[in-house]
C-alpha cells in the first residue's frame, strides 16, 4: 500500500515474521503504515513496511528462514519470546534477527512506531542453491536475535529500497542480492559442514558466452537470476560469484549495460518515445528506465537525446 497512511487489523503477523513463512497461531495485531512493497520470485520473496504505528501480540510457528531488520527512528517497546528466551526487542536505532524453519514465537508490542521494517523469506532449495551444498541433510541454520552483521544490513538496505520503489532495476537486481545475503548468513550462521569450492578464475569462456547470450535474447524480459544460472547448470551463488570474477561485473549489472547500449541505438528511430523504448527493454515504465539510464550514463534519456541531436 501506498500514499496515506491505512489502519489494518491484522489477522497474521504483517510485519514481524514474513508474509508467508510462518503460520500463526495466535494473532492480535494493528499495524498502521505509510507504504509497503513485496517482490517475489522462486524460492524467496522480500516485504519492506513503512510503518507508522503497531501494537497487539501475535505467536507463530515459523516455516522458511526468516530474517528481519528493523531501522528505528521512532520508538519500540516490545519483546519476543522463543521457548523460554525472553527477546527484548530495544528501542534503538537498529534491530535484526533471524528465525529458522520449526521456530515458535510469541511478539508482544506494547508500542511501536516510525520505523521501516524489512522481511525476507528464504525456502531452503534457494538457501542451498545460493551456498552450493553437496550434502543439503547436512544444513540448518541457527536461531540469531540481535543480528548485527555489517554485510548483511547493507544488503538488507538495498533489499529494503527495491522493495518500496517496486523493484524499479529488475527482479534480477533484487535477486542477486537476496542471494549474495542467504550465501552470507549459511556460511555465518549454519551447521553445515561440506560447502561447493566456488572454482577461483570466473567462468570458463563457453560458460560465460552461454550466459551472456541468454541474457541478451531475454533482453525485453524481467529475468531472473534462478533463470540465467540454469542457462549454464549452475548454483546461483556460484554462478553470480564466478560470473563478477570473470567480467568483474554483477550479472544485474551487465544486463542493465546491455540495455541502455540498445537503448542509445533505439534512440535514433524517430518513431519510438521513451514509454515505448522503456517497455521494449523490460522495464516496468519510464521512470524506471530513467533510472537506470541515469545511473549508467549520468544523463536522462531526454539529455542524451538532446545531446546527440546537436
Amino acid at each position: 500500500m501506498t500514499g496515506n497512511a491505512a489502519y489494518v487489523h491484522c489477522p497474521v503477523l504483517l510485519a514481524l515474521a514474513g508474509a508467508h513463512g510462518h503460520e500463526p497461531i495466535h494473532s492480535a495485531l494493528e499495524v498502521t503504515f505509510n507504504q509497503s512493497g513485496r517482490i517475489a520470485w522462486k524460492g524467496a520473496n522480500a516485504n519492506g513496511y513503512q510503518i507508522r504505528s503497531m501494537v497487539g501480540e501475535v505467536d507463530v510457528m515459523i516455516t522458511s528462514t526468516i530474517l528481519y531488520f528493523i531501522w528505528n527512528s521512532g520508538y519500540i517497546e516490545a519483546e519476543a519470546q522463543s521457548g523460554r528466551k525472553v527477546i527484548a526487542i530495544e528501542d534503538r536505532p537498529t534491530f535484526a534477527y533471524v528465525l529458522p524453519p520449526g521456530t515458535h514465537v510469541g511478539f508482544r508490542l506494547k508500542e511501536v512506531g516510525q520505523n521501516r521494517q524489512l522481511s525476507v523469506e528464504l525456502e531452503r532449495d534457494f538457501l542451498l542453491g545460493a551456498a552450493g551444498f553437496e550434502h543439503p541433510a547436512s544444513f540448518d541454520i541457527g536461531e540469531t536475535w540481535d543480528y548485527k552483521d555489517p554485510l548483511s544490513w547493507q544488503l538488507a538496505g538495498v533489499i529494503y529500497d527495491e522493495c518500496i520503489s517496486r523493484a524499479p532495476q529488475g527482479t534480477l537486481y533484487t535477486e542477486t542480492a537476496a542471494t549474495l545475503l542467504a550465501m552470507h548468513l549459511v556460511r555465518n550462521l549454519s551447521t553445515a559442514t561440506r560447502l561447493k569450492e566456488i572454482r577461483r578464475g570466473g567462468l570458463p569462456p563457453s560458460l560465460l558466452r552461454r550466459a551472456c547470450d541468454y541474457m541478451m535474447s531475454r533482453l525485453g524480459d524481467d529475468i531472473s537470476l534462478q533463470e540465467v544460472a540454469a542457462s549454464v547448470q549452475l548454483s546461483t551463488g556460484h554462478f553470480s560469484t564466478a560470473f563478477k570474477q570473470s567480467l568483474d561485473v554483477a550479472p544485474h549489472a551487465w544486463l542493465r549495460r546491455q540495455r541502455i547500449e540498445r537503448a542509445k541505438t533505439l534512440f535514433h528511430d524517430p518513431d519510438l518515445d521513451l514509454a515505448q523504448i522503456a517497455m521494449i527493454l523490460g522495464y516496468a515504465n519510464q521512470s524506471s528506465f530513467g533510472v537506470a539510464f541515469k545511473r549508467e550514463t549520468g544523463l536522462t534519456p531526454m539529455q542524451w537525446r538532446v545531446r546527440e541531436a546537436i
